[in-house]
């Protein structure tokens, strides 16, 4: 017979012997059942009895209870927990599932499914840093620190396979791609911004084409120095250029106060015009109705009213004069030395007062003792008062003949 016809459905003409390796393994397993059978009743018998007594349970039961276990451990290891700040992921059969499990207590089917634990609250970060190229040509050591955060959890797990390293590079790239645009002074003192804006920008391009299930948070600029070599010398020119800065704000600061006294002057100035205009304005009307009060006297007596007119405004002006000069007629000119005048006058009072205090004390003696002495003290000052009179009339009188 044809190892391929009908008998016992062909499995007793396999060529390969196939079927006599299934009927070997089928009476190994029916030798260890029937042992382990014999075993669990010789076990669970009673000493002193007989072997005939049976066991109070088979192995059908046995079984049974055993997967009852391990089905209940099944069950019972498929609980996990995910945290507030986590998101779940599952996979089943290696397939990734849609569905982004959310904080809780959640079951899985053991050894079906398999779950990933992603923190997406919580901000990750790293330093980028190294020697780079200036736009100079100039060596710089430039470290910055890039902050990001998951919002995808099954994109950043299976759409690239090491994301940090991926996002590591970028940042590097774009980093060495911005310093090389700028020069190292720029780099080392007011273009750090920039520099930070523009590589936040260009690696948010680049990981947007990767769909890497991530965002930037931010980018910090955390040291750039030139080389050990040339450290010296430049901290030299930062010196200078903080000096200049220093004197530069000081200068601004000397302008604004400068500025200010300036406007303080000025204002001052224009108060005190507005002052003097009111000033002249109010006398000039007080002269105008002064006037207008004139004029009907002076048309009434025109002669009488100019000469009072021109001794009042004499007499005012030579008030604040140490000096007149008077021409007469024959058209020589004298000058009256009135400051020399006066002061002589006053030297006279003073004498005559002192003189008239130290005998005070001797007329107040004699008067008590008779009274002509105080008559004759008396015809005495009235003779200084006349004096002083006179002066004063001679001097009138050659500012009139002077005019």
């Amino acid at each position: 017979m044809a190892w391929n016809q009908p008998g016992n459905n062909g499995q007793d003409n396999d060529p390969w012997g196939n079927n006599n390796n299934r009927k070997k393994t089928n009476n190994i397993i029916d030798d260890f059942l029937d042992k382990l059978n014999k075993l669990l009743k010789k076990g669970m018998s009673n000493n002193g009895h007989s072997g005939d007594v049976k066991a109070p349970f088979n192995l059908s039961m046995l079984f049974g209870t055993i997967l009852i276990v391990i089905i209940a451990l099944w069950f019972i290891s498929g609980f996990y927990t995910v945290n507030q700040s986590q998101r779940g992921v599952i996979t089943r059969f290696g397939k990734v599932q849609p569905e982004i499990i959310q904080p809780g207590l959640n079951w899985k089917p053991s050894l079906i499914d398999k779950y990933y634990l992603v923190d997406t609250q919580g901000t990750r970060n790293f330093n980028v840093h190294g020697f780079m190229i200036t736009a100079g040509e100039n060596l710089v050591f430039v470290e910055m620190n890039v902050q990001y955060r998951i919002v995808n959890p099954i994109k950043y797990l299976f759409n690239v396979k090491s994301v940090e390293d991926s996002l590591r590079q970028a940042a590097d790239s774009a980093l060495r791609t911005e310093v090389s645009s700028f020069n190292m002074d720029a780099i080392l003192t007011d273009g750090r911004a920039e520099i930070e804006f523009r590589t936040k920008q260009q690696l948010v391009d680049t990981i947007s084409n990767y769909d890497m299930g991530i965002t930037i948070v931010d980018l910090n600029f955390q040291s750039a120095r030139p080389p050990e070599e040339v450290q010296e010398s430049y901290n030299d020119a930062n010196r200078a250029r903080e000096d200049l800065e220093r004197e530069i704000k000081k200068a601004e600061a000397d302008k604004v106060q400068t500025v200010q006294e300036a406007e303080g002057r000025a204002a001052k100035i224009l108060a005190d015009a507005n002052a003097y205009r009111v000033k002249v304005e109010l006398e000039a009307e007080g002269d105008v109705a002064r006037f207008n009060k004139l004029l009907p006297e002076y048309k009434n007596a025109p002669e009488i009213t100019k000469a009072r007119l021109y001794l009042e405004t004499m007499e005012r002006v030579l008030g604040n004069t140490n000096k007149v000069l008077v021409n007469d007629k024959s058209g020589n000119l004298f000058v009256l030395p009135l400051e020399q005048m006066l002061k002589a006058r006053n030297n006279n009072s003073e004498m005559k007062n002192d003189q008239y205090n130290s005998n005070s004390a001797i007329d107040n003696h004699i008067n008590a003792s008779s009274p002509l002495n105080s008559t004759m003290t008396q015809s005495t000052q009235n003779s200084s008062s006349t004096d002083n009179t006179n002066n004063i009339r001679s001097v009138s009188t050659a500012t009139r003949t002077g005019r």
